[in-house]
């Protein structure tokens, strides 16, 4: 593997999105009881997003959601070795006072353990600092491998959880990573 290079990319870039395998089996699921984060085994085959439907596992309606955010402030940025792309992800700098909002982080599965997700992360932290946020809220799939990494780079449950950001995933670990 050569090295990991996030660069920033524009609106007409999102259609990359489609380009992601989402696909992993996943064998630890987290959820939220009583205010504390629980782990439970499962055993779950994810598949790759629809490339055909429109529902809200297919590649268009994440092109679309990327599209949005990206149209309205956000920044798109990928992570690349050489020209191959390994992951994407999106971050609105200044989602709310003081806080960014890392709104899409996906690294395609034959590309994952290799430094994609943490280039990613730290760029996008990087841009919500240097706009003056003090933290970064992520709403997480609840899967080991997503809630771990988050809860690597510092994260820490939501208290209180964004309202418009949880009445959208109500299923995911909302989490807040202090920037300072």
């Amino acid at each position: 593997m050569g090295t990991v290079a996030v660069r920033r990319l524009g609106l007409d870039d999102v259609c990359l999105v489609g380009s992601i395998d989402r696909s992993e089996h996943v064998e630890i699921e987290y959820r939220i009881v009583g205010g504390e984060l629980h782990e439970r085994v499962v055993s779950v085959d994810v598949p790759p997003w629809d490339p055909e439907g429109d529902g809200p596992h297919s590649v268009a309606d994440k092109v679309g959601m990327c599209r949005d955010l990206v149209g309205n402030g956000a920044v798109l940025m990928g992570a690349f070795d050489g020209e191959q792309m390994l992951g994407l992800a999106v971050v609105d700098p200044s989602f709310e006072p003081r806080m960014g909002w890392l709104a899409f982080l996906h690294v395609t599965a034959p590309a994952r353990r290799r430094g994609a997700a943490t280039a990613l992360w730290e760029a996008g932290a990087g841009l919500a600092r240097a706009s003056g946020a003090r933290a970064l809220y992520v709403s997480a799939t609840p899967t080991g491998s997503a809630v771990g990494f988050y809860l690597r780079q510092g994260c820490r449950l939501a208290d209180p959880v964004h309202p418009d950001l949880w009445a959208k995933e109500p299923d995911d670990i909302h989490l807040v990573c202090p920037l300072d």
